[in-house]
């Protein structure tokens, strides 16, 4: 069965930015297949702006194949919160925006957002994954990024850029030379302030599932999740 462990950092933009909160670890189990530790600030209040938390609604949210474009579907303006929705809404205009601009091409199948047609394979790995080395793959959705990690080899090399002085430059400059989408300078920043954080609970989760290929997620806010697949 598949498990996976979220870590919740919750930050508003504005807190990322300034960086003047140090976050507080609290850890819960939700179900006996399911392990939580939330990562929260100081400043439980965040902007209305933010993100966090939205790809949960993802089932919500379809491709219209012929436009090239991410919806709302009609089910989830019936049956979500007008702020939730409204909040979805935005981050959906901003994306189809960029997706229109740069002719990215959204996989109707995953939903992913690509450079090529999905239906090349340049991932053997995770099919239609963009790869940033061998046995690391990455795909950029609506809500933000999953990280792929096919070996182990894979998830030390990862957490090698992590314990690197750049490590948010790093990565940002892999992700966007591999999907044409670059990571938010806010993104970019919470690498340089929870590497440590993030490389030790991708190290202990890995080590849980040695026998299994483990993913994370990764939102607009900073918030990630790591699965098996």
């Amino acid at each position: 069965m598949k498990k996976s462990i979220k870590l919740v950092n919750v930050l508003s933009v504005s807190v990322l930015t300034l960086g003047l909160v140090a976050p507080v670890t609290t850890v819960s189990a939700d179900t006996a297949n399911s392990e939580n530790i939330a990562v929260k600030t100081n400043n439980e209040s965040t902007q209305s702006t933010d993100t966090s938390g939205l790809e949960i609604y993802d089932q919500y949210v379809q491709v219209n194949p012929e436009k090239n474009q991410f919806e709302l579907s009609k089910l989830g303006e019936k049956v979500l919160p007008t702020t939730v929705s409204s909040q979805i809404q935005s981050q959906l205009n901003a994306t189809n925006k960029e997706i229109k601009a740069n002719n990215f091409i959204i996989d109707p199948e995953t939903k992913a957002i690509v450079k090529y047609s999905p239906y090349i394979n340049f991932a053997a790995s995770v099919s239609g994954a963009a790869r940033l080395r061998s046995g690391c793959y990455v795909r950029w959705f609506w809500w933000g990024f999953r990280f792929y990690f096919t070996s182990n080899a894979a998830v030390t090399w990862f957490r090698g850029i992590l314990g690197g002085a750049s490590s948010g430059a790093t990565i940002g400059n892999l992700v966007a030379a591999a999907t044409g989408h670059a990571m938010a300078a806010t993104t970019i920043e919470a690498f340089g302030m929870y590497a440590d954080s993030m490389s030790r609970d991708l190290y202990d989760y890995n080590k849980k599932h040695r026998r299994s290929k483990v993913y994370m997620d990764l939102n607009g806010v900073f918030q990630y999740s790591f699965h098996t697949f």
